[in-house]
């Protein structure tokens, strides 16, 4: 087996551990699988687990995102397997296989490595989320519109080509999961995560 394949097993391995059931169930005895949008994600257990099991869910998520994709980094393994220690990191998140192969919807862990891939673009992510949070509301758009600009900061700086392909990848795959939401986005029924103008939007 070549050395460079063990990152992105150990990525994978990282990634499945799922911090946000485990945050949810532990900390607020709540089965995110089973309340609120159903998805075993942050955001899920900030609206249904509360502050205490969000944070501790998000902790949890970025450092098993980020230690993988640092060990492979350190390790001086090419860039081309620091991004596919990438993608198994986020792939293994969405995919555990200690639920079933139901997880989240890898936005925390696709951040989390764009910062070691590649910081400007992870960076350009957070300003993006920031701003469409804070005009909508909507995490979910604003995590899908944040992923569409780690492509084109990864190209600008003229990141590893691995590396921007796994960005122009990635973007894909985030609205992929997040296609539910985009119906209900469409809809005009999705929920917002803040108070605004007065009113208090579903939680």
């Amino acid at each position: 087996m070549m050395p460079e394949l063990v990152y992105p097993l150990i990525g994978f391995a990282a990634g499945s551990v799922p911090c946000s059931y485990l945050a949810a169930r532990f900390l607020a005895g709540k089965d995110v699988r089973r309340e609120g949008s159903g998805n075993v994600g942050a955001t899920n257990v900030f609206r249904v687990a509360g502050r205490t099991a969000g944070i501790a869910a998000a902790a949890g998520d970025v450092l098993k995102s980020l230690l993988p994709v640092i060990l492979a980094r350190i390790a001086g393994i090419p860039p081309a397997w620091q991004a596919a220690t990438a993608a198994a990191v986020v792939a293994g998140h969405c995919y555990t296989p200690f639920l079933r192969f139901h997880g989240g919807k890898g936005v925390i862990s696709t951040i989390t490595v764009a910062l070691v891939l590649c910081w400007p673009a992870a960076i350009a992510f957070g300003v993006v989320w920031l701003g469409v949070f804070f005009a909508a509301g909507y995490v979910s758009l604003a995590s899908i519109l944040g992923a569409f600009a780690l492509p084109v900061v990864s190209a600008l700086v003229r990141a590893d080509r691995s590396i921007t392909v796994f960005f122009l990848l990635a973007p894909l795959f985030v609205l992929f999961k997040h296609r539910a939401n985009v119906r209900r986005l469409l809809e005009g029924t999705e929920s917002r995560m803040r108070r605004k103008a007065g009113v208090e939007h579903n939680p």
